[in-house]
């Protein structure tokens, strides 16, 4: 129940920013049992299972395979984000399919990273508004961002011809982030929920 309850609540609060993050798996199933239905749930399942131990295996530790492989039928759907039949044909006992399962990848891995079971630094995002004189200085100082180890990506949100509100994708602690970046003379200083970027004794020649 409490596991329910975590990851009910992690979907609703969740599930809307990491959507675009997902990860699809095509799984071979073939099953036999006592008929063609229950042969073909039992490998909709089968297949559920392959796909999370799939995506877990890129981000998991040891310790979080062994809990994605714990997991029950009913816990793994709630990293389920759909499961669509390719190839499909079936007897009165036997069901063989080709089906191709997507796993709500961002959520797997914060769920494991609560845990501590993955070795994933998880990524989060700082959202920054940057005012320039010539367009040579964004491009410039983009770059540099883009140098820091802590920085995963830097994404244009909107530009105009002489400001920038841009996205950092970075993994760890934000101080640590705003330190290193300090030590860069990139300053960023919060105001509301963005941060503005300034300057200092910074060149910007290459």
């Amino acid at each position: 129940m409490k596991f329910c309850s975590f990851l009910m609540l992690f979907l609703l609060v969740a599930a809307p920013a990491f959507c675009a993050d997902d990860y699809s798996s095509v799984i071979d199933v073939d099953v036999t049992d006592s008929s063609a239905a229950v042969a073909r749930e039992k490998a909709m399942a089968q297949a559920n299972r392959q796909a999370l131990d799939n995506a877990a295996a890129s981000f998991a530790n040891a310790e979080g395979m062994n809990l994605v492989r714990s997991l029950s039928s009913e816990q793994i759907q709630y990293f389920i984000k759909e499961a669509t039949v390719l190839e499909e044909k079936s007897s009165n006992v036997r069901y063989i399919a080709k089906l191709k399962v997507t796993v709500r990848n961002n959520i797997l891995r914060q769920y494991l990273q609560e845990k501590g079971a993955s070795d994933y630094d998880f990524a989060k995002n700082l959202n920054v508004l940057y005012s320039f004189s010539r367009l040579a200085d964004w491009v410039s100082v983009e770059k540099r961002i883009k140098t820091i180890a802590a920085v995963e990506d830097v994404q244009t949100i909107a530009m105009t011809p002489n400001k920038v509100q841009f996205k950092i994708e970075y993994s760890g602690d934000v101080d640590a982030l705003l330190q290193t970046m300090a030590a860069h003379n990139l300053n960023l200083r919060k105001n509301g929920n963005i941060y503005v970027l300034s300057l200092s004794d910074f060149s910007l020649g290459e």
